[in-house]
């Protein structure tokens, strides 16, 4: 979108909890500025009371960080990610265009573990504390369409949906198309990649107990290979199971298997695991749950149902042509849906700063040469140039020349 950008971190994921890891020095040679803001506070921790108050997990660090950095730089959007730290907002300066990335609706989870008998964990708020986060943003970027709508239920602000979608730096495999014959000695070899969470281990244990009685009475040439932290919470041995744990470069895995099971029968907001073995092109065989947001071309009503198909496609009742080609199709979709969300954002970031500060970042984003080798007057015609709109031209022009005199 021709942004410059800098970057604060406040860490919430496990990787920082001890050390700093190795990505660290490529998170600073990727933006303008970056910082890691300290946690001053137990991270995840249980609300104090039945839900979260939406800023029960807010930390005072994040503000004085904002604030010293406000002081010091210009800015034309702040990008928010998660609810919990919508309050980043109230320390933007007036004339900030202030966007609040979801990830996740966090009204409704607690009701929705409860009902599959599980511990609330992570973040859960009520509908009136979404709204208060909500309504602190101009803008609303939800993961899914289905999430997006939940949201703009609450909120008058605009809210789009821009799902994940990530194929840049993965190799594609070949189509699985042609016709294999699987037995015990090479079976039909599924995936799952998880982090450990109460949602992925609730659903992957029942489903492992539900495969176990379809693989002693079908004789199942199957193998199903689990990778990820995931592999801590699962207890249970199973002849056909093989855990791998915690894995530093997914690629391995993904080459290793057939297709990846995603046996979701509850969950919340977009299954990136979903996403990355589509990139992959390896297929997907899950549950409608997990594959929402996604072409609905894989999925099963039911785990029962699922096991089914894994059945069918063991023993060649569904053609590899068939799952290549639905693999194929929501692979587009993923991208076509994430590419039309895109569009739409940078369409409505346009709209909100005028003309004046577009003009000046189109003139940015397109000028290759440092200004030393450029006079005055060639700016300007660059900037006359790059204004598509005539309506543009004179601000592009008034703008390279504070470009130039302040360079």
């Amino acid at each position: 979108m021709g942004f410059s950008v800098s970057f604060l971190l406040y860490p919430i994921d496990r990787d920082w909890a001890e050390e700093v890891p190795g990505n660290y020095r490529q998170l600073v040679e990727s933006f303008e500025y970056f910082a890691v803001v300290p946690n001053s506070r137990k991270l995840h921790q249980n609300a104090r009371g039945y839900h979260h108050a939406i800023d029960e997990w807010w930390d005072d660090t994040i503000a004085q960080q904002l604030i010293w950095l406000f002081q010091r730089k210009s800015f034309d959007v702040l990008f928010v990610n998660y609810t919990f730290l919508a309050k980043a907002f109230e320390y933007a300066p007036p004339g900030v265009i202030k966007i609040l990335d979801t990830h996740d609706v966090f009204s409704g989870r607690r009701e929705l573990f409860e009902k599959f008998g599980v511990a609330p964990e992570f973040f859960y708020t009520s509908t009136e504390w979404e709204k208060i986060a909500l309504d602190r943003a101009d803008a609303v970027i939800a993961i899914k369409q289905s999430e997006a709508a939940a949201l703009a239920a609450l909120t008058q602000r605009t809210v789009f949906s821009l799902p994940y979608w990530d194929d840049r730096s993965l190799e594609s495999r070949a189509d699985l198309d042609e016709l294999r014959v699987y037995d015990h000695d090479r079976p039909f070899r599924l995936g799952f990649l998880g982090a450990h969470n109460s949602i992925n281990i609730v659903n992957f244990r029942r489903f492992l107990s539900i495969l176990a009685r379809y693989v002693a009475l079908y004789n199942l040439p199957v193998e199903v290979i689990i990778a990820g932290n995931v592999c801590d919470g699962i207890a249970e041995d199973y002849p056909f199971a093989k855990r791998l744990g915690f894995l530093d470069d997914s690629a391995e895995f993904y080459r290793m298997v057939d297709a990846v099971v995603i046996p979701l029968e509850f969950s919340t907001g977009i299954k990136i695991k979903v996403a990355e073995a589509l990139a992959w092109n390896v297929p997907v065989l899950a549950t409608r749950d997990a594959f929402r947001a996604y072409h609905p071309t894989q999925h099963a009503p039911t785990l029962p149902a699922l096991c089914e198909i894994l059945v069918a496609f063991a023993y060649g009742e569904i053609p590899p042509d068939e799952l290549a080609w639905a693999t194929r199709q929501a692979g587009i979709a993923a991208a076509a849906a994430q590419e039309r969300g895109f569009a739409e954002l940078q369409g409505w970031i346009d709209t909100s700063l005028g003309p004046v500060v577009r003009a000046c970042r189109e003139l940015l984003s397109c000028l290759n040469q440092p200004l030393q080798e450029l006079g005055v007057d060639k700016v300007v015609e660059r900037a006359g140039a790059l204004s598509r709109d005539d309506a543009y031209r004179p601000l592009a022009g008034h703008c390279a020349h504070q470009i130039c005199q302040n360079g």
